[in-house]
């Protein structure tokens, strides 16, 4: 299966399979624990139509909206993704090309594998960053301050992941902190030659955005959990979103909002 071959989700997750060694695919693949909310998120999209209005002329098809007070030309951006670098070394840049490309907004993770700046510079489209309160509130307002000057048109404040997920596939695979590869491990990277060549030929994997702060999370060997649970602070609170909002002064949302009593309280 190749790229041209792809026509639906489905196609795209089996190339994704085919061409990532197994403990990398089922990182971006899985989700936490026994996955329901991942199977419940995924299922949830069959329950809905589309109901259209007739006779409404589409011979010139208008499918622009306007998101963060951006016009993006679909209804569609694409959302944060970390660690881009393990999928292909262009990573997030190739996401914030083809973000551009198609009029629509790049959404770039706090723990993206290239810099606010690189982004900035290689992209002119519509950019929002996804932020975490840290511990070390310089941190929070070094990533604040440094998408102000580079640009960036929104952010976003994740509030569901004050400790790194367990993630069981991670497990199974030995994609751990460190890294517990089994035989079954290693044998699906050595089948992997591609990809393998691609990540050790190209630029050392780090998280770019974080990197100079701290050591966790500067190799895949060691840190990125770690980060996560030393670096992320359990105990913020609204309090801290309201200095974010305020230290930001532009479009802003909360990410990761799952009640309507929350949701009231973040409008």
């Amino acid at each position: 299966m190749n790229l041209k071959n792809c026509l639906n989700y489905d196609d795209f997750r089996k190339l994704a399979k085919q061409n990532l060694p197994a403990p990398i695919f089922h990182y971006i693949d899985g989700g936490s624990d026994d996955e329901i909310t991942l199977k419940r998120n995924t299922e949830s999209f069959s329950n809905y139509d589309l109901v259209p209005d007739i006779l409404t002329s589409v011979g010139e098809p208008d499918m622009s909206t306007k998101v963060f007070g951006k016009k993006i030309k679909m209804p569609l951006f694409l959302s944060p993704c970390a660690m881009q670098r393990l999928y292909h070394h262009d990573g997030d840049k190739a996401s914030a090309r083809a973000a551009e490309k198609f009029g629509t907004f790049y959404s770039m993770s706090t723990m993206g594998t290239s810099s606010i700046e690189e982004i900035s510079n290689i992209s002119g489209g519509p950019k929002m960053f996804q932020l975490y309160i840290h511990k070390d509130k310089s941190l929070t307002d070094n990533l604040i301050d440094r998408c102000k000057r580079s640009g960036f048109n929104a952010m976003c404040l994740t509030v569901d992941t004050v400790v790194a997920g367990n993630r069981e596939r991670d497990h199974k695979w030995g994609f751990t902190t460190p890294p517990k590869l089994t035989f079954k491990s290693l044998l699906s990277f050595a089948l992997h030659p591609k990809w393998s060549i691609n990540y050790l030929t190209h630029e050392k994997f780090k998280l770019a955005n974080v990197s100079h702060f701290t050591k966790n999370g500067s190799s895949i060997a060691k840190g990125v959990m770690e980060y996560i649970n030393e670096q992320y602070d359990p105990s913020m609170s609204w309090k801290d979103a309201e200095y974010c909002i305020k230290r930001w002064g532009g479009p802003f949302a909360i990410k990761g909002v799952m009640s309507v009593e929350d949701a009231k309280r973040s409008v």
